[in-house]
């Protein structure tokens, strides 16, 4: 298997997380003084069952797909048959589930009244036959990748902002979400055929299937205790909580996908290494990812935890305001989240220890829904939040704690430490100046980020040093 660069592939995969920021904040701006709170949380609650299903016709696919594809060499008779046999189980969970879930909105009577808006995001399950995204990612065609999202990420905003009009248009605003889903599991299907020829000789389904199983206890899991949140408000509360709680977490997910963006990355070379046997390798690229993402990580949740009043309001309006404690919260998850995706996803399943990310998420899947059933009752969406913010930091300590047997990870974390201390006075500072709101949080984000930077490269941290040697170079040469 050809390595490509490391960087190259690590700005490809940030561009597309920066594209995954950008127009979500547009179009989120934009839906939450259209739809409003209400009108934002029948489309979450649509989209959270959906979920629930889109997760079952993956079983485990995305995660395992990359790490398969990664060990074959392109256009080879074994990568085509890795390929048909992954895209073979999908076809048919898809399938099956599409039928499970359009035959509950129409027999279950939770839906009546309702089911118009639940069979547009059921376009989810129907076409998630054609997400083949893990193929790409373990050929690591990441630029690809960024393009093809630019492309229907532009198409959705322009269609939201001509067609979304009031808050009676959220079925159109959950058509358009899943009409840019789909979209680009057509253009990806289409495409294939650059790199794969399917065959259906000695085709071995079962090979894979315990594989996949592991990684889908592990995801469902996590997606239990992800989307119990939204489930257990809906259920207990009403669709404005829920629609609080929605644009709360919109915000996390933006930055967490961010940071996450980074160890995403590593997944197909740290598979190459350790599928080959270079072990020391492995171990010198696991700790290398750790480092750089613990430095970004770390001041992104303290940053996002002291500016999160400045950006609610400004992002979705005054309207919004009772999701700022959430955001305050659920930004610790930036964190937690990444180092738990890190180890747990790109470690410990490259290493095959796919259990104990089974054991953690389980864990926190059950307390995520005891804590939910209490706070949420007395806190709405704050509990919803609190109990969210506990389980992701407790899967994090079990996966450390269960990986310390088979890894040596080095965190290496004090300069980092002390670069978001001083970054944190310095924002601090900032919120006491009396200037407008955009230019408060512009100042903010410019200065934090700078000042952190900075302090990094006094104190000589090796990732700080590497990204200025790259500035230089660059610099230099133009």
């Amino acid at each position: 298997m050809s390595k490509k660069s490391l960087l190259k592939n690590s700005l490809y995969n940030i561009l597309y997380k920066i594209l995954n920021i950008v127009f979500p904040l547009i179009t989120s701006m934009y839906v939450a003084r259209i739809l409003m709170a209400e009108s934002i949380g029948k489309v979450a609650a649509a989209q959270n069952i959906v979920s629930y299903f889109t997760l079952l016709a993956a079983m485990g696919i995305p995660t395992y797909g990359v790490k398969l594809i990664a060990q074959f060499k392109p256009k080879t008779k074994e990568l085509n048959k890795a390929f048909s046999e992954l895209f073979i189980i999908n076809f048919v969970l898809s399938v099956c589930c599409s039928i499970l879930y359009y035959a509950l909105i129409l027999l279950c009577p939770y839906y009546d009244g309702k089911e118009i808006l639940y069979a547009v995001c059921g376009l989810n399950i129907i076409f998630n036959i054609f997400n083949v995204d893990w193929f790409y990612q373990g050929i690591q065609e990441y630029g690809y990748i960024a393009a093809r999202s630019f492309l229907f990420k532009c198409i959705s905003m322009v269609a939201l902002i001509i067609f979304v009009r009031n808050a009676e248009d959220y079925i159109l605003y959950a058509l358009i979400s899943s009409g840019a889903l789909v979209g680009n599991y057509i253009f990806n299907i289409l495409r294939i055929r650059r790199y794969i020829r399917f065959t259906f000789e000695n085709l071995n389904l079962g090979v894979h299937i315990n594989h996949i199983f592991v990684l889908f206890i592990a995801s469902i899991a996590v997606e239990v205790y992800v989307l119990a949140d939204t489930t257990m408000l809906d259920i207990l509360c009403n669709s404005t909580i829920v629609g609080y709680y929605t644009m709360s977490m919109r915000v996390i997910k933006i930055i967490r996908g961010l940071v996450v963006a980074i160890s995403a990355v590593f997944l197909p070379q740290l598979s190459y290494y350790y599928y080959n046997g270079q072990k020391v390798e492995f171990l010198k690229l696991a700790n290398k990812g750790l480092h750089i993402l613990t430095a970004l990580a770390i001041p992104a949740a303290v940053g996002m935890f002291l500016i999160a009043d400045e950006a609610v309001v400004l992002f979705f309006g005054k309207n919004f305001t009772n999701s700022i404690f959430a955001t305050r919260i659920l930004s610790i998850s930036i964190a937690t989240v990444a180092f738990s995706n890190y180890i747990g996803m790109q470690i410990l399943v490259t290493m095959g220890k796919e259990k104990i990310t089974t054991i953690s998420t389980v864990c926190g899947a059950v307390t995520n829904i005891v804590l939910n059933f209490f706070l949420i009752r007395n806190y709405f969406h704050n509990g919803a939040a609190i109990a969210s913010a506990i389980t992701e930091g407790l899967v994090m300590i079990i996966q450390l704690v269960l990986a310390e047997r088979y890894i040596q990870l080095k965190f290496g974390g004090k300069k980092v430490v002390i670069a978001t201390i001083v970054m944190g006075i310095f924002v601090s500072c900032i919120k006491l100046l009396s200037v407008p709101l955009v230019f408060k949080l512009f100042l903010e984000c410019l200065i934090g980020g700078c000042v952190y930077f900075i302090v990094l490269l006094v104190l000589k941290d090796e990732f700080a040093n590497s990204i200025f040697n790259i500035i230089t170079r660059y610099t230099k040469r133009k």
